[in-house]
């Protein structure tokens, strides 16, 4: 009998802790700022052009249209000539400013495409290259079986993700593929599309009922994290306020991540097809379709009622934090809506979060912290628009004490990313550039400061609770009979082995 013995794979050994940064004001960064602007510049000046072109026409129209035009004097057709000439330079004019504008746009966006699409590579490189790392861990007898879970969870949503891309480049060739991917593509958007009309068709509703938590002082964003792990124990979110050095008001507001009901979280398929589920809770199934497909809208307007509540006046700077699920909703945020419009959002900062594709209103600094052995920030392949005010913050952090547990695995859990914020907070020389630096060092400044939040809760309509809670059930079943097919098949199988025996 063959036996696999330790020194055939290697020993395990303790990951590094490595950081890989994006975005922030690099060179780049800024060159291509500059043009942006300058393209909005250019197409601002188009239009005042053509406003001009306009009047040129209007102003031929009246002189040459009328009496005035057909008086005896020479100078009457040389002015309308140079009347023609100066409406043919303004048109010229307008549209040489507009192509250039828009060229200028196109190479942004393809800049930007490639960008995501070259970091999107390197995570699904390095996952590969890990392999050889990882599979001590997997098959010893003292591997760390929490990172080996968390690494191949993330492994197997990177290759999915470099599957669809190498479909896509097998389509544009083959006709028939690319029929099949865009049927694929349709049943995916009516499924989406049916999602966002039951989120749209739901409605959350503010509690009355608030807590306050402890106060706490934070002098480091260590600090401001550690203490906002209350805050998913106690509700959805919360609030904390205090005045600027400008004579003005800063709300901090933290968003935690996904609560599902214990038949989800377990996978409870006969419990999830009878229907035993409680799809009430605000950071629940519903919250999470407000914020895929509904551009956290629900949420939105319950922090601003909330915001009315503890005092907060129109134009009041506003920091954004969330964790998982809160950090998607904190990024639909930063990206615009009702409190964009009402109040300056100054930072958001995120915590193991989903990518959100697309870029964040100007002036709002954000800030992405993510594990590379955590599959959630690309579950959706969705990639974050980098800019100048846009830092993505991605770190390997080996937790040698960790459990494997949770869908998402130990990687993913808030507790382990604060221990690698802290270790990257504590030598951030070592790991970033002195502009990644300085943009973390004023995240910490504005987020420091005594807190005392007030945590608020909410609930969701029945009407839209339970047209998801049928959908749930309805695929669950679907699922449970799919499971049951395939374990009747085994039994078969195993019998028939028997038989032959």
């Amino acid at each position: 009998m063959y036996i696999l013995r330790p020194d055939q794979f290697g020993e395990p050994r303790e990951r590094e802790f490595t950081v890989q940064a994006y975005g922030g004001p690099t060179q780049t960064n800024l060159v291509l700022e500059t043009l942006q602007l300058g393209a909005q510049q250019l197409r601002q000046a188009a239009r005042m052009a053509e406003e001009q072109r306009h009047d040129l026409a209007s102003i031929a129209d009246e002189i040459f249209g009328s009496a005035a035009g057909f008086a005896p004097h020479w100078q009457i057709p040389l002015f309308g000539a140079q009347l023609g000439i100066s409406t043919a330079q303004s048109a010229i004019g307008s549209s040489a400013m507009e192509q250039t504008s828009d060229a200028v746009e196109r190479a942004h966006e393809s800049y930007r495409d490639t960008e995501a699409l070259v970091v999107r590579w390197l995570g699904a490189a390095r996952q590969i290259t890990q392999y050889p790392e990882m599979y001590p861990h997997i098959v010893h007898p003292e591997g760390d079986r929490a990172l080996a879970a968390a690494w191949a969870r993330t492994a197997l949503v990177n290759l999915g993700h470099t599957g669809v891309l190498l479909f896509a480049m097998v389509a544009r060739k083959q006709p028939a593929v690319r029929a099949s991917g865009e049927a694929g593509g349709l049943i995916a958007q009516t499924l989406f599309e049916e999602v966002r009309r039951a989120s749209r068709a739901s409605s959350q509703r503010l509690n009355v009922e608030t807590q306050q938590l402890p106060r706490t002082e934070s002098h480091r964003l260590t600090d401001y994290l550690e203490a906002q792990a209350a805050v998913a124990a106690a509700g959805d979110f919360s609030i904390s306020s205090s005045d600027t050095a400008e004579g003005g008001q800063r709300h901090i507001v933290h968003i935690p991540g996904l609560e599902l009901p214990e038949e989800l979280e377990e996978m409870d398929l006969d419990a999830i097809a009878a229907g035993e589920l409680d799809l009430s809770a605000g950071r629940g199934v519903n919250s999470l379709a407000d914020a895929v497909t509904n551009d956290s809208e629900n949420l939105q307007a319950v922090i601003e009622e909330a915001l009315q509540r503890s005092g907060a006046q129109t134009g009041d700077e506003l920091l954004i934090s969330g964790y998982s699920q809160g950090a998607l909703h904190a990024l639909n945020i930063a990206a615009g809506g009702r409190l964009a419009r009402k109040y300056r959002i100054s930072q958001v900062v995120t915590v193991a979060g989903p990518g959100r594709g697309g870029p964040i209103t100007p002036g709002v600094r954000t800030t992405s912290f993510q594990d590379v052995n955590d599959p959630v920030p690309r579950l959706m392949s969705e990639d974050s628009e980098l800019s100048s005010t846009r830092v993505e913050i991605n770190y390997e952090h080996h937790a040698s004490e960790g459990r494997v547990g949770g869908i998402f695995g130990q990687s993913h859990s808030y507790t382990h990313n604060l221990e690698a914020i802290r270790i990257l907070e504590d030598d951030p020389n070592s790991h970033l550039d002195a502009g990644q630096r300085e943009h973390l060092r004023e995240l910490a400044e504005q987020l420091s400061g005594e807190h005392r939040p007030t945590v608020y809760t909410t609930e969701w309509d029945a009407a839209g609770t339970e047209r998801v809670q049928q959908t749930i059930t309805e695929w669950a079943g679907r699922l449970q009979a799919g499971t049951e097919e395939v374990g009747s098949g085994v039994e078969e199988a195993r019998s028939g082995a028997d038989r032959v025996r």
